[in-house]
């Protein structure tokens, strides 16, 4: 009895010992046991009675893979969850065997796998914490599972650097940890910043797009990327005020990663001012001023579209010398190449007025000089053909000359547009005659035949009168025959005429004398 009780009490106490200390998964020293399916599990006697030898077997389930006969064994659970028995029989060094001792071990199920969810994300932007679907998550940083990182649903991997980073992400249930997830972080890289090119363009020209070098390309109008205003390499910014636009331009991968940002400016410059022009005018046949304007840069064209460029510079010499209104316009250019609104200058080249009609005219030395008469209204009188002496104006023009002579004066019209004519050259003829005619006098007795008065002269015509103030004529050519018949003394004053001059008188006496009165005859 004493041996007997002796095997039990070391059955026993190898029991206890296995199942307080060794025996893996157990919590506590009951008898009853819990295992996780798929485990494979040690159990021993501990401590071991030297010279004792023992067998074990299983009841139900699971698999024995080493130590049958020996103080410990090595039991694969397997994985249909249930309840087993273990059993154990000692046989001491005397040969004494003693009673089965006995675990019963409940194998539980291994729950399934959690889910896990993979995360991508872009260097430089908010990196998301992994996130698994179970209880009692457990993170792992190795494919083993003995590098733990972290527990929970959501797990904060702490990494900031482009790569791609694997987890491994359990769930325990029933203090089974079930089968691992992989579970993947990616940092991508983030693509490189496109190339912008900034654009400049003048008021009212055409405003060229903005163009970036890359794919998928986005724009925003402002630096913190929140407001999008349009996509692809090309963009049209609506923009026609002047002024300084920026807008950004990010390209984005096939990971989605957009990159940093690349301004781009356009900027639309104000037109400079205006130039100032002045307009001209011109009478035909004289000298064609320019065209001036004040400004920089001046450009001069001769069409409104301004196509047909005519002259550059603050003057314009246009060429043009026939009647007609010209129209040029002016257009100034700054520094940024921006051409003004144009300015209109007009030349006009005024035709000349008709040159007026005047007669020639002719006088005599001494007789009445008759006024130069003019068909115009606005004429002018020149003393010379190359009118640089003005003499008189108007329609009349007295020319105050007397003495013998061919006086030739010039003639203009001046119009409305202040355009002198061409010139009528204007004639006055004052002839001189101041030869006398050549006459004698002659007498008769009366009763006799009255001899005819005669004259002779250079002249072509005479005139005969028979007063001192040629008032009363007489009588013309040569011979003048008087019709004198009584005794008397007349006086006659004969003149000349030649182109319309008359000379001076000569005095002609025609006397008839009285015959005698014979007395008587006395005789002494």
């Amino acid at each position: 009895m004493k041996t007997k009780n002796k095997l039990l009490h070391r059955i026993f106490l190898g029991i206890f010992l296995l199942t307080s200390s060794v025996m893996f998964a157990q919590t506590n020293t009951s008898p009853f046991q819990t295992v996780c399916a798929g485990s494979v599990e040690p159990y021993l006697i501990n401590p071991p009675t030297p010279g004792s030898t023992y067998q074990w077997s299983l009841t139900g389930g699971g698999t024995i893979i080493n130590g049958s006969t020996t103080d410990n064994i090595t039991i694969n659970w397997g994985v249909t969850p249930g309840v087993y028995i273990v059993s154990v029989i000692e046989t001491d060094a005397d040969g004494c065997i003693g009673l089965p001792i006995t675990v019963d071990v409940t194998v539980n199920p291994l729950p399934t796998a959690t889910i896990g969810t993979s995360q991508t994300a872009c260097l430089g932007s908010t990196i998301p914490d992994l996130t698994a679907i179970g209880s009692n998550v457990i993170w792992y940083s190795d494919v083993n599972l003995t590098t733990q990182v972290g527990t929970g649903n959501n797990f904060a991997t702490g990494q900031n650097v482009v790569g791609l980073y694997t987890y491994y992400v359990t769930e325990t249930l029933n203090g089974c940890e079930g089968p691992s997830v992989p579970v993947t972080l990616e940092i991508y890289a983030v693509p490189p910043a496109p190339v912008a090119t900034n654009q400049t363009t003048c008021f009212s020209s055409s405003v060229p797009d903005l163009t970036a070098t890359g794919t998928n390309i986005t724009w925003y109008s402002n630096p913190t990327l929140t407001s999008q205003v349009g996509t692809g390499s090309n963009f049209a910014t609506g923009q026609t005020a002047a002024g300084i636009y920026t807008y950004y331009a990010t390209t984005t991968d096939v990971n989605g990663c957009e990159s940093a940002a690349t301004s781009a400016t356009l900027e639309i410059y104000s037109l400079p001012s205006s130039p100032s022009v002045s307009n001209q005018t011109a009478c035909f046949g004289s000298i064609i001023p320019d065209l001036t304007s004040t400004g920089t840069n001046i450009t001069w064209y001769s069409d409104s579209t301004l196509t047909a460029q005519v002259g550059t510079g603050n003057t314009l010499s246009t060429g043009q010398n026939s009647v007609g209104i010209y129209t040029y316009y002016a257009t100034t250019t700054d520094l940024n190449g921006c051409e003004s609104i144009t300015s209109v200058a007009t030349l006009e080249i005024y035709a000349l007025p008709t040159a007026p009609i005047a007669n020639n005219e002719t006088a005599c030395v001494g007789g009445i000089i008759p006024d130069l008469v003019s068909s115009g209204t606005n004429s002018i009188w020149y003393s010379n053909a190359s009118l640089t002496n003005v003499v008189g104006t108007g329609t009349y023009f007295t020319t105050g000359q007397t003495t013998a002579g061919v006086y030739t004066y010039y003639v203009t019209e001046t119009n409305v547009n202040g355009c002198e004519s061409i010139a009528t050259p204007v004639t006055l003829t004052i002839n001189a005659f101041n030869s006398l005619p050549i006459a004698s006098n002659v007498n008769t007795c009366f009763g006799s035949a009255v001899p005819d008065l005669t004259a002779t002269g250079v002249g072509t015509s005479f005139s005969w009168y028979n007063d001192a103030a040629l008032t009363n004529m007489v009588g013309t050519n040569s011979p003048f025959a008087t019709g004198q018949t009584a005794v008397g003394i007349y006086t006659y004053y004969v003149t000349e005429s030649q182109n319309g001059c008359q000379s001076p008188p000569t005095t002609v006496i025609l006397e008839i004398y009285a015959l005698p009165t014979t007395g008587p005859i006395n005789h002494w």
